[in-house]
């Protein structure tokens, strides 16, 4: 009986899909409509990648997972709201949609091979190639493009949430799986077509790919899911792909000395030593390349030379000016030497608080930021467990490593829209930090959940 209204249910809802996509193709246009062509596959293909990704004592994270899936339409919709119809087009996704649109014309009229349709350049021409590249498979519906990008950044916070709970004992998953599902961060900003959402995507498939490494989870497949992520974020943004690679060292440090400290007490881990050295010398051989090419690529102008720490200096003072402009500037914190990063560090990443914030976007930023601070505060016993955490679990020594890194980069933003928007790449990493177990996690064993809740109540 209960198959029979299953069936029924599906028929039902095939009809009215029908009938809804037929009434949408005779009043509205196809910019609007063509949402409805992408939105049931997309559907299909998500339901099936999370019940075969999660199984076992992760499928409570489906339902959550499920419901950020649902609210990156509603993420989607606001974003492409914003940037057409508050800004009358004039945002970056206005031109990367035109730019889409012509050459994808210029495809289906014979005038652009297949071939040519592969994405080459880097950094914005890339974003324009790929946009070009989709709306050759899925035709020129703006509104599908910011859907299907927005998709794209769902399944890197998926990732992200996968890497989090393969490679931290003891956290707690539901939780941070909520977390990254519902975080206004991550449901807004890497939401629309541009560069946030395939950085999202990519910082996801390279983040899953280090988990997989330092939980010595089969080493050459592992390489090549970190290549994949990161080769894509340094066509975007080769400074944000630098970063996680200079996060990776520490955390195979970590993941070394604990394989050199099982040798010691007697357990076969030779060929998995080795294979962590040889790891740490590929990661530190791409750091050195990789930290050349986003310098380049930074650099205020191409006649600039000197040492590394000048180029750094000009690279910071140039990325002040350009932001230091906009209703939503404000003073960043100001950095005379290391005693200084710390605070400096905190008080980027806690941008804006309430008192800071003007306007609906800051507003929603705000109120997400001091949800945060208050699951911090009450569970306060997590942020004491946090450097005892760092030197003992790997991907949090990655996950802090990058926070750092991040929080000393954007301190020299000086736009609150900026920030909150360059800040959602690490969002992820920061929800983590409320979610960590409180009491010593067991060793070599996979993640408790019960476990990690049952902390927040005691704390």
């Amino acid at each position: 009986m209960s198959s029979r209204f299953a069936s029924a249910g599906v028929v039902a809802a095939a009809i009215a899909y029908l009938a809804g996509l037929a009434l949408a193709m005779n009043t509205v246009a196809y910019d609007i409509w063509g949402v409805l062509v992408v939105a049931p596959p997309m559907t299909v293909v998500t339901v099936l990648v999370l019940r075969r990704g999660f199984r076992d004592e992760q499928a409570v994270l489906v339902l959550p997972l499920l419901v950020g899936f649902a609210a990156k339409f509603v993420g989607s919709a606001a974003r492409y709201w914003i940037a057409f119809d508050v800004y009358g087009g004039n945002a970056d996704a206005g031109r990367y949609h035109a730019f889409g649109v012509g050459v994808a014309g210029r495809f289906w009229s014979g005038e652009v091979n297949p071939t040519d349709l592969i994405p080459t350049a880097t950094g914005t021409q890339f974003v324009e190639e790929f946009t070009a590249l989709l709306y050759s498979l899925v035709g020129s519906s703006r509104m599908a493009g910011f859907v299907l990008f927005g998709w794209f950044a769902y399944f890197g916070i998926v990732l992200f949430v996968k890497a989090g709970c393969t490679a931290v004992p003891g956290l707690a998953r539901r939780r941070y799986a909520w977390l990254c599902a519902l975080a206004p961060s991550l449901v807004y900003w890497p939401s629309s077509i541009g560069k946030e959402a395939l950085m999202t995507c990519s910082l996801g498939i390279a983040t899953y790919g280090i988990a997989r490494i330092v939980t010595r989870r089969r080493f050459a497949s592992s390489i090549a899911i970190v290549a994949a992520g990161l080769l894509i974020a340094a066509l975007i943004r080769p400074h944000i792909a630098g970063v996680w690679l200079a996060a990776t060292m520490p955390a195979l440090l970590v993941t070394l000395g604990g394989s050199l400290r099982g040798a010691t007490r007697g357990q076969r881990r030779g060929a998995e030593v080795m294979a962590l050295v040889a790891v740490v010398a590929v990661a530190g051989m791409a750091l050195v390349f990789v930290g050349q090419v986003a310098i380049r690529y930074l650099q205020p102008s191409d006649d600039e030379t000197g040492s590394v720490t000048e180029s750094v200096t000009s690279i910071l003072d140039e990325t002040l000016r350009r932001s230091d402009q906009g209703g939503s500037n404000f003073v960043p914190p100001t950095i005379d030497g290391p005693q200084d990063w710390p605070f400096a560090v905190v008080r980027t990443l806690t941008r804006p608080l309430p008192h800071e914030a003007s306007g609906l976007l800051q507003l929603l930023s705000a109120a997400e930021m001091a949800v945060f601070l208050g699951l911090c505060l009450l569970g306060w016993r997590r942020l004491l467990a946090l450097p005892r955490l760092v030197i003992t679990t790997p991907y949090l020594a990655f996950a802090v490593s990058i926070l750092f890194m991040a929080g000393l980069a954007y301190s020299s933003f000086a736009n609150l829209g900026i920030l909150t928007r360059q800040k959602s790449l690490v969002f992820p990493l920061l929800l983590l930090i409320p979610c960590l177990p409180a009491g010593r996690p067991p060793r070599d064993e996979p993640p408790r959940e019960v476990d990690a809740d049952r902390t927040l109540v005691r704390a």
